[in-house]
């Protein structure tokens, strides 16, 4: 099922607003993951230093203010910012099946809409992790109701494309 896109609930979560975020992230997840590549590095360590640095991403660009419609919320652990009025915080987790701790919890900061079961009333950026060497990490935004159900949805980042026909038509061979 197609959700709609996050714009059709407020106008500032634009597909240019929505791309900084999620380039921004995935360029710094990138950087880091060709950076730590030591003996001494594992998952663990790769993972919690990729959080760290696109945290502190976000806080920079934030503070920067080469964006007017974003803005800091929260400089904490749960960095939460703007887009517009619409406060959105980021995860690493399974997009259709959310599990990290803390995930749809809504800190003081992140509580802006009254519960409605047909609205989002909790939107996150989440970076879905690449299963295989062959495919490529993507970021998906997504706003969810009150009873933790996706209403909302955009995605950023490759996915391997298959060929399929248009139409009938065959085309001649190539001689």
């Amino acid at each position: 099922m197609d959700l709609p896109h996050p714009q059709s609930f407020y106008p500032e979560l634009s597909d240019d607003a929505l791309r900084v975020i999620a380039v921004s992230l995935l360029d710094v997840r990138y950087t880091t993951l060709r950076e730590m590549n030591s003996p001494y590095d594992d998952n663990y360590t790769r993972e919690a230093t990729v959080f760290g640095r696109q945290k502190n991403r976000l806080i920079d660009l934030a503070k920067s203010e080469k964006h007017p419609w974003l803005s800091l919320r929260h400089a904490g652990m749960d960095v939460t910012f703007t887009i517009g009025q619409v406060p959105c915080r980021f995860f690493t987790d399974d997009p259709k099946n959310p599990e990290k701790n803390g995930f749809f919890r809504r800190n003081t900061v992140d509580d802006l809409f009254a519960p409605d079961d047909r609205d989002p009333v909790v939107w996150r950026f989440v970076v879905e992790r690449a299963y295989t060497d062959e495919d490529e990490d993507r970021v998906y935004f997504i706003g969810f109701n009150v009873f933790q159900e996706p209403v909302a949805e955009w995605a950023y980042g490759a996915r391997p494309s298959s060929l399929h026909a248009a139409d009938s038509r065959v085309p001649p061979p190539a001689h």
